[in-house]
C-alpha cells in the first residue's frame, strides 16, 4: 500500500456520488442496489436515527409514506393497506 503525506487538511469524501457529498439520493440509491435487505429485526439494531430506521424499514416494503395524505385528496389509487392488505 502506497501512503503518500501532505501538508493540506483531511476531507470527507462520500465515494457514492460524484461531487464527493452525502445526500439522500445517494444513499437511497446505494441502499436499493446493494443485494438482499436484512432481516427487520437487524433494522432495529442499528445505530442510528429512529427515522433512518423507520425508512430502512418501509423501503423493501415499497411503501408510499404518504398514501393517507394522497387519499385526503381524492387520489384515485389503491387504498389498500400495504401492512395489513
Amino acid at each position: 500500500m502506497d501512503v503518500q503525506l501532505s501538508d493540506q487538511s483531511d476531507s470527507l469524501q462520500w465515494k457514492l456520488a460524484r461531487n464527493g457529498v452525502l445526500t439522500v439520493k445517494s444513499f437511497y440509491l446505494d441502499f436499493i442496489n446493494s443485494g438482499p435487505i436484512p432481516r427487520s429485526i437487524l433494522i432495529w439494531k442499528v445505530k442510528v436515527p429512529l427515522r433512518n430506521k423507520i425508512f430502512m424499514w418501509f423501503v423493501p416494503k415499497q411503501v408510499i409514506l404518504t398514501k393517507d395524505n394522497l387519499l385526503k385528496r381524492r387520489w384515485v389509487g389503491s387504498s389498500r393497506c400495504c401492512f395489513c392488505d
